[in-house]
């Protein structure tokens, strides 16, 4: 059954080292063979400019997370974890984080990897702007290649 909740019934706020554990449970879930350790995830919320966000539902639960990492030195940030709980996807969650995470990240170019059969992830990216830059081989701790993709901003910032 699909559920029609838009994603505006979602609250979408900064995420903080306070949420690490409720983070840490979702990745669990959404990404079973690689999910971020707790140190990983640490990391992330407390690195200087990084742009980390949680979905809320109506109950308070956190539901979604994605998190920017700036690269001052290369002129490309990175979109380094996007994941929504599976009750939640296919409701426009995951474009909205997405969109708020590249609003607060500040250079012209962005990338991200996904795994390869993630055809929902790619399609997503793609209608956002993002197109394949090349294929990192067996990324994925279970041998499966990644794709790493690139938007360029067209206000170049």
């Amino acid at each position: 059954m699909v559920d029609a909740r838009p994603a505006q019934t979602y609250r979408v706020l900064q995420a903080s080292v306070r949420d690490v554990h409720a983070i840490r449970r979702l990745e669990q879930v959404v990404f079973p063979l690689d999910a971020y350790t707790y140190l990983s995830l640490t990391t992330l919320l407390m690195w200087p400019g990084g742009a980390n966000f949680k979905a809320l539902d109506r109950q308070g639960n956190l539901v979604g997370f994605v998190a920017g990492s700036p690269n001052w030195g290369t002129h490309v940030d990175w979109i380094v974890t996007l994941g929504v709980h599976p009750d939640h996807q296919r409701q426009g969650l995951g474009r909205r984080l997405l969109a708020v995470c590249e609003d607060n990240l500040t250079q012209p170019t962005l990338r991200l990897t996904v795994r390869t059969g993630n055809e929902a992830a790619i399609h997503l990216y793609e209608t956002a702007g993002y197109y394949r830059l090349y294929v990192e081989p067996r990324y994925y701790s279970d041998g499966e290649d990644g794709i790493v993709m690139e938007k360029q901003r067209p206000d170049g910032r």
